[in-house]
Parts: C-alpha cells; structure tokens; sequence
C-alpha cells in the first residue's frame, strides 16, 4: 500500500472522510472542508505522527468560517522601493532579530522588516521569558538540537547585550511518593541524554528549603538548577539594537504583501513600501511564516496558531508563591487541556510572577484576546500548587499565539523549492532559549549561500538604558547630582525615572508608542497599569519628540490616546 493509501486508511479510522490526499517530494497536502476546527488540527496531528512523510500541508477549510483579514500598517509609501539588500529578516520577534545580529558578523547588508511598529509584538512579548532545561524535549528533534547548542552560548550572548540573566532553577512536583524510583530512574536517563547538569530528587526539608510555599499534597520534587529566566521583549529588543549598531537597517510597520518568484527563484519582495530586491530572504515571521513561504512557493508546512494564556501577579505577593519557577507534574489525564506542556507558576526577571499558560487550538492568527474560561483554568489548576495562590493578586492578563506546526517542531533549514530562502519557522518553546544558536546557523549559512566572509569590525557590545532602581543609593545620588532627571520618579510602582524614559525615547531602536516605551523601561506596568504614570509619560514623548499630544498611540496605527474634543 502506498503512502497515501496508509494515511487514507488512517483518516478513515477516525471517522474523517472527504479528505483529498496529495503528495509532492516527502509532503502530504491536505484539502477540504470540516464543520469544526477541532477535527481539521486532530486530522493534521494524525497524519504528521505517523512519519509517512517529513511535513504536512493542512488547506482543510472550517465550513462557514472566513479567515480575518491580516492587521496592516496603514502607512503606504515607497520609502523602501527598489532598495536592494544582501538579506531580508522577515520578522521582529526573537529570533529574527538574533539572526539579524548574527548576519552583522560577516559583510553583509542586512534588512529587517516587520508589519508592527515595534520589536517582539507577537509572541516574542507574550510569553514567560523561561530558559527551559530541555528535559521533555524529545531525540532528534531541532527542538533538542538547538537547546543544546543556545545554552552553551545565551548566558555570553546575555552578557554582550546588557540583558540580565537570572538562573533560579525550576522545581517540577510530583503528588504520589510511590513514584520516587521511577521518576528519579527516567529523569536521569533524560538527563545523560539531553546534557542536562544538576538535577535533584528533592523530598521533606529539603523540597521546602527550595520551595517553601508548596502545597502539601506534593509530595516530593525534581530541582533543576540550572533552569533561568530573561525578559523576552527586552532581549529581543537588545538583539535588534546590537545588529543596528553593526550596520543593520530595521524597518517598522513594512508588510511582506508578496515576492516576485522566477526559476525557483526570489526576484522582490512587494511591501506597502515598495518593492525590495532581496539576495536572500530569511522567513522569521512567526505565525505567518507559511503565508511567507506560499509567496516564494516554497509551502511545505503548515502553521496551526495555538492560544496561551497567563496571569501577571502583584509584585507584593511574590514572596509567598514561586522561589524558583514550579510546575505540577499529574500522571493523571484529569485537567489536561490541548497540548499544553502544563505551564507553571514562574517568577520574572522582572520580579513579577506569571501563572499559566494554557494551550488552545484557535482558527486566528492574532487572537489576543483573555476570556473567564481561560483564566479560570489556569488558576483552579495552579492553585493546587502553591497555597498562597489568589486571582485577587492578578493585575491584569494577556495571551499570546504559538507558532505551532503539526510536527511539532522547529522548522530550519533552506528553501525546499526556492533557491534563496532560510526558514526559521513553527518556533515554539522553547524558542527563546534556543533562539541565539538558530541566529548562528542561519547567520552562517547566509554568508555561505552569498561567499561572504566574517566582518572583522564586528562589535558584540550592546549597551542597555540604566535602571536606576537597581544602583546602590551612592550610586544613584551620583547620577542624579550628574543628570537630575534620573531623581524624578514618573512611574511608582516600578520605580521608574524621567531620565529612564527620555534615554528610551532617544535609544537605537526608538520606540514611536506608549507601549513601546513600557516595553524598554516598564513604565506602566505595575499594578496601576500606567493609570497613574501615563498621563506623565505622555508629555515627556511629546516633549522629548515634538509630537503633539494628540497624535500620541499606545499602540499601533490610529490607538491613539487622547483626541481633541473640538474634532
């Protein structure tokens, strides 16, 4: 039987019919209608588990249901018409923006474009920061590869771009003693396996000198020590920075409309503005990243968006929930919801607390958007962790969308069908740890595709804005008596200066939003969430840019903040 006789015949003992099969090379296709969503990612998830073929390209359509229109900058100009570039980044998450630093290393002119107004507005500002351990991570997969490969260089990386990293570790428990022997047995194998250092089986006194707030109904606990935290946006943000100092260009609100494909060949690339000639284009655009590989005709994968939601808890409650980073581990199938790796009650690098995410299958690409349902879940099943738990502690929650294909896995490598494209597609967790080792490779393969050699100029040192809350008082009365602006304390629940947001507003990479400006400094987000400190905020952009009032945004095109009631 062949290939498309097995999945067929898989299919069919599922109860999914109407299914047309197609096949090109390793891929499958996959085409036709469904009444629920549900039923189009579980026939997705059936055909990539049986490894007949490498990928699978999921066109079943949800009957009755229209796919949202892409949200679209709506500036169109021809800033950018005819401009020609070695490399086109396309993507401003983390890991465009770490390839884009790696790109700097040799003499190549680079480019990144994203349709947002900001750096690490999808997934790469929506998730917990954790530097996972590896431990689930499965053999042979690029997932293993690249974690293995980013921790031997993240904490240097960290270092170069000013962004702190903090090595807390994580606890993982467990409610049933019984299962000491053959928990400790498996995660050692694990361990060997997948280069993981320091794990400890950790039961009584011990457990709770590492978490003290557990819940009594865990009963013992693996320690990994080495497991850490950074903060996403500002690494990714740091990234950008970096490459910009080396020669790098970003471009904001510049949407990939489509590519002009000759030969297997990228010719251009057609933005709202202008047309780009590219040598190479790397694709690094998140839950997009398959309309961007249609473009170049080079779709082997399909992006399935899969909704996560968490909680951000009040900084005055951190002391009684999570010392290191802890997650409930239940053999039991009982409150498991989709493919969630279970999420977890995470401090920050920011000395927040973040409890979640959940995971959902979801038909949109930037549903943003929190509802009871979520929050609830991941709160009934959290609370059962650590007793100090409490929905009244939120200040507030948001989602974020996983870039997720049916393999499960990271997609790298170059075009399949196209001659000058990198894919560094379907990044999930852990894409944050993993994201500097995939800027290598990409990076190196570039200068390979293009005979380029390394940029003896090349300068690794990124320098990030001062926080004052974190200086000694001699050191902060020092910079204060220098610059009495740093004095000025405009936002009070982080403790965040005038000098703070004035050296954003004027930083590389500036922000051209509110948020943008939250995103670099915080300021606004503590437990007012800016109700005291945006009004001051705003009046400092406007100063620091001479920007009327008016025409300030929190995010976005036309989110604008304040209108002139004479309009």
């Amino acid at each position: 039987m062949s290939n498309l006789g097995k999945v067929k015949k898989l299919l069919l003992k599922d109860g999914y019919k109407d299914i047309s099969l197609s096949e090109r090379d390793d891929i499958i296709f996959l085409a036709g209608e469904m009444d629920k969503w549900s039923d189009i990612v579980n026939c997705g998830k059936l055909v990539a588990k049986a490894k007949l073929y490498s990928h699978v390209v999921n066109d079943i359509k949800l009957k009755g249901y229209k796919e949202p229109a892409i949200r679209e900058p709506k500036v169109n100009d021809l800033q950018l018409d005819n401009k020609e570039v070695d490399v086109l980044v396309i993507g401003g998450g983390v890991v465009g923006a770490s390839i884009l630093r790696e790109l700097t290393r040799y003499k190549l002119s680079a480019l990144l474009v994203d349709k947002e107004e900001d750096l690490a507005i999808h997934a790469s500002g929506r998730n917990d920061g954790c530097i996972h351990v590896g431990v689930d991570l499965h053999k042979g997969s690029k997932k293993l590869e690249y974690l293995v490969k980013s921790k031997k260089i993240i904490k240097q990386v960290c270092s170069e771009v000013d962004i702190e990293y903090h090595e807390d570790g994580q606890t993982v428990g467990f409610k049933n003693y019984l299962l000491v022997p053959f928990v400790r047995m498996y995660l050692r194998k694990k361990c060997r396996h997948n280069q993981i250092e320091g794990m400890r089986i950790l039961k009584g006194k011990k457990l709770l000198e590492v978490e003290p707030n557990l819940s009594d109904s865990v009963k013992f606990g693996a320690y990994f020590p080495h497991a850490g935290t950074i903060c996403p946006y500002n690494f990714t943000i740091a990234l950008a920075e970096s490459a910009v100092i080396n020669g790098a260009e970003v471009s904001f609100r510049t949407i990939v409309r489509d590519m002009e494909v000759e030969n297997g060949r990228i010719k251009a690339v057609i933005t709202n503005r202008g047309r780009i000639i590219p040598k190479l284009v790397i694709n690094a655009a998140g839950v997009f990243s398959d309309k961007i590989a249609e473009m170049a005709k080079d779709r082997f994968f399909t992006i399935h968006p899969r909704k996560g939601t968490d909680s951000i808890m009040d900084k005055s409650v951190i002391a009684s929930l999570s010392r290191t980073g802890v997650q409930i581990f239940d053999l039991s199938k009982k409150g498991k919801q989709g493919n969630t790796k279970g999420g977890g009650i995470i401090p920050t690098a920011d000395d927040n607390t973040l409890v979640g995410p959940d995971a959902v299958e979801v038909p949109e690409r930037e549903d943003f958007s929190t509802s009871a349902s979520n929050v609830n879940f991941i709160f009934n099943k959290h609370s059962k962790t650590i007793k100090a738990l409490k929905k009244s502690d939120a200040i507030t929650y948001f989602s974020g969308i996983r870039a997720t294909t049916y393999e499960e896995d990271f997609i790298v490598q170059k075009g399949k069908w196209c001659k000058n494209i990198i894919h560094a597609a379907g990044i999930q967790s852990p894409g944050l740890t993993c994201a500097p080792a995939i800027g290598v490779d990409v990076a190196k393969w570039a200068s390979e595709m293009l005979g380029r050699d390394l940029n003896p100029s090349f300068n690794p040192i990124r320098k990030g804005i001062v926080q004052t809350r974190k200086l000694s008082y001699e050191e902060r009365d020092r910079l204060i008596k220098e610059k009495p602006m740093y004095g000025h304390i405009v936002c009070r629940c982080e403790q965040i200066s005038e000098g703070e947001i004035v050296d954003s507003i004027h930083s590389i990479i500036p922000p051209t939003t509110i948020d943008g400006i939250k995103r670099r400094v915080r300021a606004g987000m503590g437990r007012c969430q800016g109700g005291f400190c945006q009004p001051n905020v705003c009046e400092i952009y406007a100063r620091e840019t001479g920007t009327s009032i008016n025409d300030i945004c929190k995010k976005g095109d036309g989110k604008i903040i304040l209108r002139d009631t004479k309009e």
